[in-house]
């Protein structure tokens, strides 16, 4: 995800406690100029970054840890309270008689984010939603966004050649405008420019929207916070979504220059695909950031046809010692559909996979190459193979090769690959602390770990 090198710090930060009792002022003082040091790399705003590590300071010196509770495990937790409450509580927008107004400045993405943003209520949902193309000044706007949506059921209005986008935006939704959802799509504008400021004045009155959303490029930095007060003056903006937020080391500067205007973050995109966008909850984001895994946010990535009962189903396999080729193959299945490796670890906490968490961007590309290949040799097993790997010697082993069309090497690697994930689950199943983790992620309280 975004912010790796805030994430590494902070782990470094946090590691000053390891092997402590008991925290004193100087070691407190080292580890708050050290998180200062990382907020500030990840370009977090000055007065905020302060304010924040002072607060942990002051209680990792006041407050003491639950007993059975590390001391680092105890300063984790207080810097993701700290985080979660720097960026604020998530906002709930209800799926009906909604109008969406997207805002924002030349570049930022905003047209892709119109066609995530409605594919997004339109799966997240089942309600209809219907987008209407105002971008009269960049050609092919409205080509784009029929394109973007193109295997969708979302309705594209638009007028082509038409240079009035007043006159768009009201034909639009008298003719689009009994949908559940409806976006409007506006040109980037230059906030100096006053003919375009007149122009979105000019649609805003006309949409009379319920929701005014800025669409802003991560990479912007701490200047985000400017920005959206500029639009805010404008037309009122109610939220914000921060594009880009994937392999941005300023991420942190969009975030919490945000965070200080009145139009909190609502929708994060992180990826190229329509599909790739997430609703922002900083709790979840948080806790991703930190490494400690966001099992319901995994469970929003995937499609329709994975609920959440196989989702359950699936951790409890993972975190079971009943884990074989048939189940690892299934995770494999529940990765392509989610769409990345890298996208699938970062919603999975670290310990879960031994570090592997921490890979470097060019490993998960490589694992992410393997999938496929993993899957075409297990194509190639028996299912008495794939759910009893400890049958696989020399002999099958030359078969299965010849049959995937790969080397031995190649299965033998599969086989290794499967006993490490084998070895690390049942570590975690003896976890105790872990266990009550996952539990309370998943939002539920019957979560079988045993045996079997």
């Amino acid at each position: 995800m975004a912010l790796d090198g805030l994430k590494r710090r902070i782990m470094e930060s946090v590691g000053l406690l390891k092997g402590k009792r008991k925290v004193d002022e100087e070691t407190a003082r080292e580890l708050s100029r050290s998180l200062r040091k990382a907020l500030l790399e990840a370009d977090f705003n000055v007065r905020q970054s302060k304010e924040l590590t002072e607060r942990i300071e002051r209680r990792l010196i006041e407050e003491e840890s639950r007993p059975g509770v590390r001391l680092d495990t105890h300063a984790m937790n207080l810097i993701y309270t700290e985080l979660v409450r720097l960026l604020g509580p998530a906002r709930e927008i209800m799926p009906h008689n909604q109008t969406i107004l997207m805002v924002g400045l030349y570049g930022q993405g905003k047209t892709t984010t119109t066609a995530k943003l409605a594919d997004w209520w339109r799966r997240r949902h089942g309600v209809k939603v219907a987008v209407i193309e105002a971008d009269v000044h960049r050609p092919g706007a409205y080509e784009q966004l029929q394109q973007l949506l193109e295997d969708t059921n979302v309705d594209v209005y638009g007028e082509p050649g038409e240079r009035d986008a007043t006159k768009i935006v009201r034909n639009g939704i008298r003719k689009v405008g009994t949908a559940d959802v409806v976006i409007i799509d506006t040109a980037g504008r230059d906030s100096l420019d006053e003919g375009l400021r007149d122009e979105l004045i000019s649609i805003a009155e006309t949409a009379k929207a319920t929701e005014r959303f800025l669409v802003i490029d991560a990479q912007v930095g701490q200047a985000a916070g400017p920005v959206a007060r500029t639009f805010h003056e404008l037309v009122g903006v109610t939220g914000t979504i921060v594009t880009k937020l994937d392999g941005t080391a300023r991420g942190g500067g969009a975030l919490s220059a945000v965070a200080t205007t009145g139009a909190p973050i609502v929708f994060v995109g992180e990826g190229e695909r329509v599909q790739d966008l997430e609703k922002f909850e900083s709790d979840r984001f948080i806790s991703r950031l930190l490494g400690l895994g966001d099992i319901k946010g995994l469970i929003d990535l995937a499609p329709g046809d994975l609920d959440q009962e196989e989702a359950t189903r699936i951790a409890q396999r993972l975190m079971s010692g009943r884990f074989t080729l048939t189940d690892m193959y299934s995770q494999m299945e529940m990765m392509s559909k989610i769409g990345t490796v890298e996208k699938m670890l970062s919603h999975l906490p670290d310990a879960m996979f031994g570090g592997m968490g921490n890979m470097s961007r060019a490993q998960k590309q490589q694992m992410q190459g393997n999938l496929e290949k993993y899957r075409v040799i297990m194509d190639s097993m028996t299912q008495e193979e794939k759910d009893e790997p400890i049958l696989l010697k020399s002999s099958r082993i030359r078969r299965i090769a010849r049959g995937s069309g790969v080397d031995e090497r190649d299965v033998k690697e599969l086989l290794a690959q499967w006993n490490r994930s084998r070895k690390m689950m049942r570590g975690m199943k003896s976890d105790r602390s872990f266990r009550r983790k996952m539990k309370s992620m998943m939002d539920v309280d019957d979560l079988d770990f045993g045996m079997g």
